[in-house]
């Protein structure tokens, strides 16, 4: 399978200030996705960096991603879709180097702590034909009599009043959300459904800290302690 990886990392960022050009760890936050995508074997001429920074565009060569092109402004402010961005990336291979990928993996650098073999499972995954997509998702062991939606003044009211309420952990069936760590999807349905999770998406169950996507301060102080305690994939054996 002909594989698009794109790797976002655009300039602007408010909850936590040009979190993409930080370095995480030994190595630039960018440097984590460019060295899972290697390990798994997909880098190459159809992983690229998808950026309208100069700064960002220069580390992502330092750390080996390839940036043909710079990303336009008008897909760079925070109105852009995750899939409008992909799709541009699309067009540009499609037009500049007559290259049709048959599916298109997004890796957000936000998410650095998942680990090669995830990737190259999903992809297998995909080959089989099982399914239009792939996501990376965790575990959240709550019942939906637990979950609760909050209106202005935080009353709760559960998302399912009539479910049951389960007293152990080890008694709830698991829901799954997305963890923004991996999303792969065939390029056909990307364009019929403008979506990164169709219908029918499988899931990569994945742990704690494979699912740490930074947002803020405070995500990346977990996220240099967990790098610094060598928790992750990189401070582990390889896979």
């Amino acid at each position: 399978m002909n594989v698009l990886v794109v790797v976002p990392a655009r300039g602007g960022s408010k909850g936590l200030p040009r979190k993409n050009s930080r370095i995480l760890g030994d190595i630039p936050l960018l440097g984590w996705t460019a060295e899972a995508v290697r390990k798994a074997g997909l880098d190459g001429p159809c992983c690229l960096l998808s950026t309208d920074d100069a700064e960002i565009a220069q580390i992502g060569h330092g750390v080996g991603l390839s940036v043909p092109f710079m990303r336009p402004a008008n897909l760079a402010d925070d109105e852009a879709t995750a899939e409008s961005v992909a799709l541009h990336a699309l067009d540009w291979l499609a037009a500049e180097r007559g290259i049709n990928p048959s599916a298109v993996m997004w890796l957000q650098p936000t998410s650095p702590f998942r680990d090669p073999q995830s990737l190259k499972k999903a992809v297998a995954m995909l080959e089989s034909g099982a399914c239009p997509g792939v996501i990376g998702v965790k575990p959240v062991y709550r019942t939906l009599k637990t979950l609760f939606y909050g209106n202005a003044t935080m009353t709760l009211a559960p998302v399912d009043v009539a479910a049951e309420t389960a007293n152990r952990r080890q008694a709830v069936q698991p829901l799954y959300t997305p963890n923004g760590a991996l999303y792969l999807v065939r390029t056909d349905v990307l364009r019929e459904t403008s979506s990164f999770f169709p219908q029918g998406s499988s899931g990569i169950a994945m742990d704690q800290i494979a699912s740490i996507d930074i947002d803020d301060p405070v995500d990346w102080a977990i996220a240099e302690a967990v790098a610094a305690a060598g928790l992750t994939w990189r401070g582990k054996i390889a896979p």
